[in-house]
Parts: structure tokens; sequence; C-alpha cells
């Protein structure tokens, strides 16, 4: 799922297509395939996730439920919820920090973003910033990239799992962002255990 994730997120169908046929070969389930379209909305816009649906309904044909969840006080309730266990401490300055940029940006990302996509029934939370870190790592995007190192961490990921989910994200991405992504990890890896410990809230892995 990673790289189908982060094969669409840099419009690379072929490499999209090989990975849900190998998902599929592996017994995976579509449900999985869908939220990761879906969660690229966030990273890469409407087109991408339009056009990894189209790929999916293309190589995994299948009907995809509507899900009823709430309205906006329940996506807000749930998207700050979320935040908190993926920012850990940082959670207290990003609201702010977003909020100077544009405060409506601030409600989208916890409203939209976290609490009606990212949280969302279909994959765990684990799994959904795994996810995130490919699709960042592919995008080149190295801040953000630190920030889902780091959450991956603080929601249950090991190091071994971060990892991975990075090289799946780097494997598809051009050769600047890949130095991006290698240098969001340096910084994550080069912290102390002690300092690692203080930013995830759990012991280093």
């Amino acid at each position: 799922m990673c790289d189908f994730t982060a094969a669409m997120a840099v419009q690379r169908g072929d490499a999209a297509r090989d990975a849900l046929l190998r998902a599929r070969a592996a017994k995976r389930r579509r449900v999985h395939a869908q939220e990761c379209a879906l969660m690229l909305m966030l990273y890469a816009g409407f087109p991408a996730a339009l056009e990894s649906l189209r790929v999916l309904h293309e190589v995994w044909p299948g009907r995809a439920k509507r899900t009823r969840e709430g309205g906006p006080a329940r996506w807000r309730a749930r998207g700050e919820a979320l935040c908190r266990r993926v920012y850990g401490p940082a959670y207290a300055k990003l609201l702010p920090a977003v909020q100077a940029l544009h405060p409506d940006l601030a409600v989208y990302m916890v409203e939209h973003g976290y609490g009606r996509v990212l949280a969302r029934a279909g994959l765990g939370t684990c799994e959904r910033e795994l996810l995130t870190v490919a699709a960042l790592a592919a995008l080149g995007w190295e801040r953000q990239l630190i920030s889902h190192l780091l959450g991956s961490l603080r929601v249950g990921a090991t190091r071994t799992q971060v990892a991975a989910a990075l090289e799946r994200g780097l494997a598809q991405a051009s050769p600047a962002a890949a130095a991006r992504g290698r240098q969001a990890w340096e910084r994550v890896a080069a912290l102390t255990p002690a300092a690692l410990a203080a930013r995830t809230g759990r012991p280093r892995r």
C-alpha cells in the first residue's frame, strides 16, 4: 500500500498498478487501497485522489460504500484527538503556527484532514502514518515528513517499519526529493534516545 500511495502521489500509474496487483496477490483488502486513494487528497490534491481511484477500479474492480460519520463538530473532536496523538508535545505549538499562516487552514487541517479523512475507519492510525510517510517522501516535503516520521513512532510504529515506509516513498521520488527525505530521516535518527523519547513519548527502538 505504501508503494501504491507513493507511486500515485507522483503520477506513476504503472508502478501503482503493479503495487495493486501485488496487494491483490497478497490477499490484502480492497478497502485499504480505497483509503490510500482518499488520503492522497490531503498530500497530492483531488486530482491524485481521483486518478488513484480510477487506477484502483481498473486493476481491482469493486464498489465502495458511502460512509456517514457525523458533521463538523464530530470531525473537529476526532481531529483534535488524533492531532494530539500524532504531534504529541508539538501539538501545543502546531495550531498557533498554522493559524498564523491562515486561520481557515487550521480549521481545514483539524476538521477535514484529521477528523474526516485520517480518523476514518478502514485503516488504523499507525498504518495511516506510515502511508503518510511514504507519500511525503515521494513528494519531497521535508518539514512535513519529519513531523510524520516522529508521528509514526508516537502512534506505535517501530523504527524498522518507519524506515521501510520511507524507503518505499523514496523509491518513487525524484533525486532532489529523495535527498530531502534522507536528510529528514538523518535528523530523526540523530536524536539521542532521551530526546527521541521526549518527542515521541515512547522509548527508542
